[in-house]
């Protein structure tokens, strides 16, 4: 405040407004008194009152104090500021009197307006005058008299106004003119530091917490932080009193009751006190409850620095001033309450402001009114979500359970319900869907859409991410919603995520994995245009889980990383575990298996509390997954027989279960019992079953067999999952490592590797460490490149030594003299086309010399063959014809 008001000193006018107890005058005095004692500023004080109630009084007492500070004052001043006789006084009483007397002040008002800038003449620095408690009148004698000086006085003089309210002078032409400085109820609020000096000054310290408890509840008004600092220095427990202390302390109501409430005309008066029931409030709601005095309003919000603007005609009052006024309104009508809030709900209705309308007619007991409110708006999901604790949530929470059940509408029950959802009570929650499902089951199908719909959205989010064997019901409650007009959907977008989340759910139990991505997908867009956590939350755990399933771990990764699950909401609990399990699955692809051991124990306990058939069995699958990563088939074995035994569970799933039973047989060298596995599983013709089928050849020692099944199945494998055909290219690559086709080796390696760097899968990798080590040690040109996917294997880019000419490094097979020739004019980034031209050949056969090129140097690209090429320094010119001859 002090830095403020040194800066506002600098301009003509500068305006302190706050409400009584706010600390406008201690702050002001505080810093006058530390400018009078420095000698290099002249202040002066004055007190409206009745001294100082016309313009020309205000200016004597400027007068009197400048000569009191030592500034000559003209004989004219003295003479225009006596007072007139009784025989003037009694004249002005007869008609037109009146308007005489006021001419003759506004006359002596200017006369002593020059006086006092005579007076200043060229001060150095300006005076400073502060004007403490400023009226809120328009035209009175203070206001005029201000008006007068800084018009009159010029850049000598500087005016500080100390105001309860927007002080009745020109503002707006000085904030124009740059010559204004506002200082308002947020520099005067205390912040969390002053708030403890108060405190220590008490000897009432309390920890952080409840500090800032009791800063949100006074709003750092210093009076509200000093009665509360008193109260607690006589108590043994502060924290309980700060936690509980609000505007209806005794002491807090009977301070704004003398300072502002008793000190209002009656009209105004009444409009406090009506508003006070609202979180926020407007001229037409306010005439709505005041019973049409609408008038009144401009000055009501004028007149009270308690009512803060927040925009577009909108006011709110301070937090404590509000408890008060409400706590008066109870003393004085206690019946009035309940019909000031029936008001309230009937004008926040017609302005379709759904929320307060239905606090405040939860707030007149109309339970019924309030629920239909809700369905007929479509604001069910405003109650389920999207954060747990929002304003319909809990002002339905307390609603009883006469208002639901007994009754002909199915509108409470829906509305409970969605409550009891969203802070997690199941047992209340299936009761009211059952009563508001009996209520619209005795009723035509074509009757109460909005209801219908509103049940709908309640079971979808209740039933979360997956049907559990109820795909047609949940398809049924989707398209309901679906059916909605374009308009609803799009003023309610919490129920286009429940629509488009629960089709991807039904695509998801079919196995439809790439369109249950492209649904969840528009889901988590809806829910994060739509704004709330808790939607996003879930929106991105039902995705990251379907792109996990479709092999993308870094797509999934990116889904999952930084989310903390959501905790108070029953979906929240089933998400939960969605989310944990993608990110288990993610850390496995990505050989971080401590980490999802703790992901997959998180799990196990989610599931605990709710059980999910599917989550179940995908939870199993990933548990196997981690123990075949670490070489422990049986244990594998085991986590897959748990998850074969939980029902109801997809096709499709039961089909990866046997294929990963496989791969455990595999690895415990099972191999006839391995081909049997897949047998069952079905669908032998596809990548993950023939990869398989590899791995059951490998464990019965036939590598030959294992080769073959692969080099069949890894052409036209692209709508294989990704992590599939890293793996099986990985398993290529070995096997043509081992039975010494190096090229081909390094070519399938290359493959799995820039497959892998898309989606950061190193697992297949890190299970091959031990033939794959050593290859890598020979071959850093392949090293290099791909350090981040290999970090598995501990190596670096300085491994292996300096470049050594191993079988691994140099080609197969030399190059024939034409595909020297073809490989030169590569180098020189000449196309097929003028390759074929420049040397006479069909493009054809320069297409065949160039897949010979690449097999003979292992690479798959042109520009690798180029560098590989250079480092082998096969890209010698060739010699000229006179030289040959001459050789």
């Amino acid at each position: 405040m002090t830095e403020l008001l040194r800066r506002g000193a600098g301009r003509r006018l500068t305006v302190v407004t706050g409400p009584p107890g706010a600390g406008k005058t201690a702050a002001t005095l505080e810093w006058a008194t530390a400018v009078s004692a420095r000698g290099g500023r002249c202040v002066r004080w004055i007190t409206c009152d009745g001294s100082t109630a016309t313009a020309s009084r205000f200016c004597r007492v400027v007068l009197d104090g400048l000569a009191h500070a030592g500034f000559d004052v003209l004989p004219m001043a003295v003479d225009a500021g006596e007072p007139r006789g009784a025989e003037e006084a009694g004249g002005a009483e007869e008609a037109g009197g009146a308007e005489e007397a006021g001419g003759a002040e506004q006359a002596d008002g200017d006369v002593l307006a020059r006086a006092v800038g005579a007076c200043l003449g060229d001060a150095d620095p300006p005076v400073v005058l502060v004007v403490d408690d400023f009226p809120a009148e328009a035209g009175s004698g203070p206001a005029e008299a201000v008006r007068r000086l800084l018009r009159h006085t010029g850049p000598r003089l500087r005016v500080v106004v100390l105001s309860r309210s927007v002080p009745p002078i020109p503002l707006q032409r000085h904030r124009l003119a740059g010559e204004l400085t506002e200082i308002g109820h947020d520099d005067l609020a205390c912040d969390d530091g002053e708030l403890a000096a108060i405190l220590d000054q008490h000897s009432a310290g309390l920890p952080p917490a409840s500090r800032r408890r009791l800063l949100e509840s006074t709003g750092g008004w210093a009076a509200g932080v000093r009665i509360a600092a008193m109260a607690m220095a006589r108590l043994c427990a502060p924290e309980a009193f700060a936690e509980e202390f609000a505007g209806d302390h005794p002491a807090v109501v009977g301070y704004l009751t003398e300072e502002v409430v008793e000190a209002q005309p009656p009209g105004l008066r009444r409009l406090l006190l009506a508003a006070s029931i609202t979180r926020r409030f407007t001229a037409g709601l306010v005439a709505e409850l005041a019973g049409g005095e609408d008038g009144l309003f401009p000055e009501m919000v004028r007149r009270n620095a308690f009512a803060v603007p927040l925009g577009d005609g909108w006011y709110r009052y301070h937090p404590m001033f509000a408890q008060a006024l409400r706590f008066v309104l109870r003393q004085e009508s206690p019946g009035g309450m309940r019909d000031l809030h029936r008001r309230a709900a009937d004008w926040l209705e017609r302005a379709g402001l759904v929320t307060e309308a239905v606090e405040h007619a939860v707030e007149a007991g109309e339970w019924r009114r309030a629920s239909r409110m809700v369905v007929d708006r479509f604001a069910i999901g405003q109650v389920l979500g999207p954060c747990p604790r929002g304003p319909l949530t809990v002002a339905f929470t307390a609603m009883p359970d006469g208002a639901v059940f007994g009754g002909p509408d199915p509108e409470p029950a829906i509305v409970m319900a969605a409550a009891a959802t969203a802070r997690g009570d199941d047992r209340e929650a299936a009761a009211a869907l059952a009563y508001a499902n009996a209520v619209l089951g005795s009723s035509p199908q074509d009757e109460a859409p909005a209801a219908r719909a509103c049940l709908a959205a309640v079971e979808l989010w209740r039933t979360g991410v997956l049907p559990a064997g109820s795909a047609g019901r949940l398809g049924r409650r989707a398209a309901r919603l679906r059916r909605l007009p374009a308009g609803v959907l799009d003023e309610r977008p919490e129920l286009e995520i429940l629509a488009s989340a629960s089709e991807g759910a039904e695509r998801l139990w079919h196995g439809e994995l790439r369109e249950a991505a492209g649904f969840f997908r528009r889901a988590l867009y809806a829910a994060e245009a739509a704004g709330g956590d808790l939607q996003r939350l879930c929106r991105r755990g039902d995705l990251a889980l379907t792109e996990v399933l479709l092999g993308n771990a870094g797509t999934a990764s990116g889904l999952v990383t930084g989310v903390a699950p959501g905790r108070g909401a029953a979906p929240a609990a089933g998400q939960e575990a969605t989310t944990r399990l993608a990110a288990a699955w993610v850390h496995v692809e990505q050989w971080r298996i401590t980490a999802a051991r703790d992901e997959l124990a998180r799990v196990r306990l989610a599931l605990g509390e709710r059980p999910d058939p599917f989550l179940a069995i995908v939870h199993g699958l990933v548990a196997a997954w981690v123990e075949v990563a670490q070489d422990r088939p049986e244990r594998a074995l085991d986590a897959l027989r748990a998850a074969e035994s939980v029902t109801p569970r997809p096709r499709w799933l039961r089909r990866r279960l046997r294929l990963l039973t496989a791969d455990a047989l595999a690895a415990r060298g099972e191999g006839r019992a391995a081909r049997l596995a897949v047998e069952r599983a079905g669908r032998a013709g596809g990548l993950d079953a023939r990869l398989s089928l590899a791995k059951a050849a490998l464990g019965e020692g036939d590598d030959a067999a294992a080769a073959a099944v692969l080099r069949h199945a890894l052409h036209g494998t692209v709508d294989a999952a990704v992590n599939v055909r890293v793996e099986a290219w990985v398993l290529d690559a070995g096997l043509s490592y081992r039975r010494g086709d190096r090229s081909r080796g390094r070519r399938s390696l290359e493959r799995a590797l820039r497959l892998a760097a898309r989606e950061q899968i190193r697992r297949p990798f890190a299970m091959s460490r031990a033939w794959l080590r050593p290859v890598l040690l020979a071959d850093r040109d392949l090293l290099r490149p791909h350090l981040r996917i290999l970090e598995p294997l501990g190596l670096s880019a300085e491994d292996g030594g300096p470049p050594r000419r191993t079988d691994a490094a140099v080609p197969v097979e030399r190059l024939s003299a034409r595909e020297s020739d073809v490989l030169r004019r590569l180098a020189q980034m000449m196309t097929t086309e003028e390759i074929a031209a420049d040397l006479y050949l069909s493009v054809n056969t320069v297409k065949t010399h160039l897949k010979s090129i690449y097999r003979k140097l292992a690479v798959t690209r042109r520009g690798d063959a180029v560098r590989r090429a250079r480092r082998l320094s096969l890209l010698r010119p060739a010699a000229a014809p006179e030289d040959q001859r001459n050789g």
